[in-house]
């Protein structure tokens, strides 16, 4: 692929806006108090998963609580940067560029309408404003419909995507390891390359679950709760193409990250963010003795 995709943004964001979903019945009052209520969780959350982590560091730089709408439109921003970051071209002016955007944006609004209720928080590594956003609406809808305790959840949510602000921080190389395992599967015909890069991602989900599970348990009473709510369990894509099922990623990379904490003791899993040939390969997110026998062997 030579050519970034064309998306007519202003389209996908016309979509989005129709038929939003189920927003939360919040007052002017107890809206501002859920954004205020929000934001300092989350700046707990990063002191918490810093020092867990062993991180000198306290997250990421900017809290946004923002609208199912107002996410959409940052991951304008970030899909930008990532077609840039692969060096993709845009294609010359024209009625097909314009009529292929049509088609994207169409495609992008229907995803983002899907998958904006669904979301909970997204860091942002792609443009550089090191950005954590959380999605409102859907914390308060889920904390509606599974009787979650608010504090806990919003704690709990927070740690888990701190975890990813704090890995960059952590591994200063891992945001030029992916755009590279990126290209690499663009670049491959038979797209053998992406089992290197589900792998990355398989261990970055697991690990930020894995935190906020560990960093949790002496700070929310409910831990266990939320994570028997989210456990994930193998459905029909899974079965039918795991390299696409986000919720094998977070499934077994918990697992993962569980097992080499269980025989590698608490601090083995820094050892994954000192170098691009530290994090586990693909075969070793299912056999984590193998992932420690290769770190030991490098000690």
């Amino acid at each position: 692929m030579e050519h970034a995709p064309e998306i007519d943004w202003a389209l996908a964001r016309r979509i989005t806006r129709m038929a939003p979903g189920r927003l939360p019945d919040l007052d002017r009052r107890d809206l501002q108090r859920l954004v205020a209520d929000l934001r300092v969780t989350a700046r707990r959350a990063g002191e918490i998963s810093a020092s867990a982590l062993g991180v000198d560091s306290v997250g990421a730089g900017t809290i946004s609580v923002v609208d199912w709408t107002g996410w959409g439109a940052a991951v304008r921003d970030m899909a930008d940067a990532g077609m840039s970051d692969l060096g993709l071209r845009r294609r010359p002016p024209g009625a097909l560029r314009t009529l292929r955007g049509v088609g994207g944006g169409l495609v992008a609004g229907v995803g983002l309408r899907i998958a904006g209720p669904r979301l909970i928080g997204q860091y942002d590594a792609y443009t550089g404003s090191d950005t954590l956003f959380l999605l409102a609406p859907t914390i308060v809808n889920l904390e509606r419909a599974h009787g979650f305790v608010p504090a806990d959840f919003r704690l709990w949510v927070s740690l888990h995507e701190q975890t990813h602000a704090l890995q960059f921080r952590a591994a200063p190389w891992l945001r030029d390891h992916l755009v590279g395992l990126g290209r690499r599967v663009l670049e491959t015909e038979d797209g053998d390359d992406i089992a290197g890069l589900v792998a990355t991602m398989t261990f970055l989900e697991g690990h930020a679950d894995h935190t906020a599970d560990t960093a949790g348990r002496a700070r929310i009473r409910t831990v266990g709760q939320l994570r028997r709510a989210f456990h994930r369990t193998p459905g029909t894509l899974s079965r039918i193409a795991g390299v696409f099922d986000k919720g094998a990623q977070y499934r077994n990379g918990l697992e993962f990250c569980t097992q080499v904490t269980r025989k590698g003791g608490r601090k083995a899993l820094r050892d994954a963010f000192l170098a691009p040939e530290t994090l586990p390969r693909p075969d070793e997110i299912a056999d984590p003795p193998a992932w420690l026998r290769r770190m030991r062997g490098q000690a």
